[in-house]
């Protein structure tokens, strides 16, 4: 393995910060064997996954499949999903009718079950097990029959919008072989919901979708789901002979090219005939290469095998459920089921499913969020202030959107981008900004207040919703104002409007504050458990209150464990544990961190949510999946090692006192930074920073009494700002390694080895399945047979 060994220059040259004009060139290194390292969190399944809730996946950020058997029916379910397939009864012209005026997601714009592929082996099926491998991106299985064995590698390339699934069969019948077959079952077309509460008013009137049409084009068969708002999704499969008995590939690809109607059959079925007249090495390796060039962007370890494995899991999800020129990711990504909740939620689960992408330099990730803000800004814009404005209106939706919009900055931010800030971002705040004018309320000694307003799910004890001068609202309009002026400054924008924010900031109403901290509005202290966090978004993630205020420190400190603790948190669930680990990690405290976030892991979290043994996540006992809580549970353990907040890159902010070592290789942070560190029996040893795009440079490290220069581009200027913090004077494109002393710097970025039992600690052990089989039903819409079966 290679290993580069960067050492300081001897002493004397050293003396002084900033060395005498040296050369230092930077080396950190990497010592990562990535497939090694991976297959210690490959998912293992060394029975076979039983259900949804089980099962393996695999996705190209578009479509995808969950992997499962279903022991009842004698067949293995690939569970075929594709994100951008709802339906469209308010917009016929439109591929969604998302934020059309009327519309409704659960009646009108509603993720549609697409069906599955069954396998089903000639013989029963006894055993079997799975293994997701993360490095390759593919999923390998065996089954057990009572006529022989079934292997599968089951894989969905990136780049081509189809599932391929390559079987080998021992099964026999007397000497002879006994093929197995494949059988696609339809999805009911129905909108979710109406399958979920069919008992609600809603449904009444509600007129399903017809039942698909199975068909054959060119010789691939087809399955064709026309809608009665017009236009149709198809999917189209065809098994490519191997070259001996009993072998086979599945081709399958599910196309949506709505509006028009007609396309989407031709497009599936030139889909498949493409992917099937290459050979399996060409498909292989243009899958392989994605995903190799993928992981090795960012780089995180820590020593702790269950919490590591999940990290990596996370990160894999994301990128088998995000794309740059897919949708905007929903609760499901590819991987939908029938579930009471199908489809975009704007209040929460957008905004946390994608702060993984950002510290873990996977930017790409999060582009098609920027896209569809951008194409529905103006539908989104209209929607939030209408509710705003109505008599009695809740606020809450313009909230909401200003929370959103925290995403879209975010974006920018750590990319250090402050040219799309201005000319992207600025003027969609400013029209946000003009909403949120029209609500002030002014006080004749100019205070300004916020009216009535929603704070995310909490309901006092008397029923009320609406709060004054909610701490949710408040927040979200603070940070919006000071971000607006420090963009404006920053870049020398021409606003008229500055001065008149300024002036609205200085004049806000504080945050309500009682003997228990922050309260949910200047009328409603926080006297019940609740799940939310809305009141403490001024903390995470919006940082308008400042942890290293020792004022706001204090405050912060009580009101968090003030939320989680009342009550005995009995209503909390599972993102109140990754959130409340994120707003620990962000007062530096990282053994509460680390214990919310492993009470997520193997707790107790909540009367309705369930940690599913795939690392999915599902609430409704375990019955409509919620995609963002596991993958804000990583990036909370993200923010353990890296935090950029206050115009400051935090490194190592919060590590639990258990831990004696961390390494982290390019992870990202606002400004365009990318950074990595190195830490060893409780201490730092170095950090390098790498300065993207220029920006003013802040490191604090806790421990570090001095920054030495210990490599880099050039000799830079290191300034001394106060306790751990240190200026540099980096440019674009520069890089500089910090060491805490003279001594010689070993910068060499490598693992925590994991021990045996904590490896490959998600999938199913022998044993381990779930005892009941967990789903809303899904009748198929011709015989009324359950698809998922008990």
């Amino acid at each position: 393995m290679k290993r580069v060994i960067v050492r300081s220059l001897i002493a004397f040259l050293l003396m002084g910060l900033y060395g005498c004009g040296e050369q230092k060139p930077s080396q950190v290194e990497t010592d990562i064997d990535w497939p090694s390292f991976l297959a210690q969190h490959d998912l293992v399944w060394e029975v076979l996954p039983l259900q949804w809730n089980e099962g393996s996946f695999t996705g190209n950020g578009q479509v995808g499949m969950m992997i499962y058997a279903t022991m009842m029916d004698n067949r293995i379910d690939f569970h075929i999903g594709r994100q951008d397939v709802t339906d469209h009864r308010g917009a016929p012209d439109r591929k969604t009718s998302l934020f059309v005026e009327g519309a409704r997601i659960r009646e009108d714009f509603p993720r549609l079950s697409i069906g599955r592929m069954a396998l089903r082996p000639a013989g029963t099926i006894l055993s079997g097990n799975m293994r997701q491998d993360l490095w390759n991106a593919e999923i390998r299985g065996t089954i057990v029959t009572d006529l022989g064995e079934i292997t599968f590698r089951a894989y969905t390339p990136y780049d081509r919008m189809l599932n391929i699934v390559e079987v080998t069969s021992t099964e026999q019948i007397d000497g002879q072989y006994a093929p197995y077959t494949w059988d696609y079952l339809r999805g009911n077309p129905t909108a979710p919901r109406a399958l979920t509460h069919p008992h609600e008013e809603n449904w009444k009137h509600y007129t399903t979708n017809p039942p698909a049409e199975f068909g054959e084009l060119d010789g691939v068969s087809t399955y064709v789901q026309r809608l009665l708002a017009g236009g149709d999704f198809a999917s189209a499969w065809i098994e490519k002979p191997g070259s001996r008995e009993g072998e086979g590939t599945l081709f399958l690809s599910t196309a949506n090219e709505l509006p028009p109607a007609g396309l989407s059959e031709r497009v599936a079925v030139e889909t498949v005939k493409e992917a099937a007249a290459m050979s399996s090495e060409e498909l292989t390796g243009e899958h392989r290469s994605w995903w190799h060039e993928f992981y090795p962007k960012s780089f995180l370890t820590f020593p702790d095998g269950r919490m590591e494995s999940f990290y990596w899991i996370q990160l894999y999800k994301m990128a088998t459920s995000s794309r740059p020129d897919g949708p905007a990711v929903d609760l499901f990504g590819p991987y939908f089921r029938i579930s009471q909740w199908g489809g975009h939620w704007w209040n929460l689960n957008v905004q946390l499913t994608y702060w993984l992408v950002y510290p873990t330099n996977h930017l790409e990730l999060g582009e098609n969020l920027i896209t569809a803000i951008d194409t529905y800004f103006d539908e989104f814009l209209r929607e939030s202030t209408e509710a705003a404005l109505m008599p009695g209106g809740w606020g809450l939706k313009l909230s909401d959107f200003t929370w959103l919009m925290h995403n879209y900055w975010l974006q920018f931010a750590y990319d250090g981008d402050w040219h799309s800030l201005k000319e992207k971002w600025l003027p969609k705040a400013i029209q946000i900004s003009d909403s949120w004018m029209d609500l002030l309320i002014y006080d004749e000694d100019g205070t300004i207040h916020l009216p009535p307003m929603a704070s995310p799910e909490y309901i006092a004890r008397d029923n009320n919703r609406l709060f004054e001068n909610s701490n949710y609202g408040l927040a979200l309009f603070t940070w919006l104002l000071q971000s607006m002026i420090e963009v404006t400054e920053r870049t020398n924008a021409d606003i008229s409007q500055l001065d008149t924010w300024k002036e609205t900031l200085a004049n806000l109403h504080e945050f309500p504050v009682d003997e228990h901290g922050l309260m949910i509005g200047s009328d409603q202290s926080v006297d019940q458990s609740h799940r939310h966090y809305s009141h403490l978004l001024a903390l995470y993630p919006l940082y308008v209150l400042n942890p290293d205020n020792p004022q706001d420190s204090l405050l912060l400190d009580k009101s968090v464990d003030h939320w989680h603790r009342i009550d005995d948190g009995k209503w909390l669930t599972g993102y109140s544990y990754t959130g409340a680990a994120s707003l620990y990690a962000t007062l530096g405290r990282g053994d509460d961190a680390y214990d919310n976030i492993m009470q997520f892991l193997t707790g107790d979290i909540g009367i309705i949510g369930i940690f599913l043994p795939n690392t999915f996540y599902a609430e409704t006992e375990g019955r409509s999946p919620c995609f963002e809580s596991p993958l804000s549970a990583a990036s909370a353990m993200a923010e353990l090692s890296i935090q950029s907040w206050g115009g400051k890159i935090r490194v190592f902010p919060a590590m639990p006192t258990s831990w004696d070592r961390s390494d982290f290789h390019q992870m990202r942070a606002k400004g365009g930074f990318l950074v990595s560190a190195s830490r060893r029996d409780g201490q730092t040893k170095w950090v390098q920073v790498e300065s993207l795009r220029g920006e003013p440079a802040v490191v604090k490290v806790p421990g570090w009494n001095q920054a030495i220069q210990a490599g880099g581009d050039r000799d830079i200027a290191i300034t001394p700002l106060g306790e751990n913090e240190f200026e540099l004077d980096l440019r674009a494109g520069e890089t500089v390694l910090l060491a805490p002393d003279n001594r010689p710097v070993t910068a060499v970025v490598e693992p925590v080895w994991q021990p045996e039992d904590e490896q490959n600690l998600y999938g199913v052990r022998e044993g381990e399945n779930m005892k009941e089989i967990i789903a809303w039903p899904e009748p198929d819409p011709v015989t009324g047979v359950e698809l998922s079966l008990p």
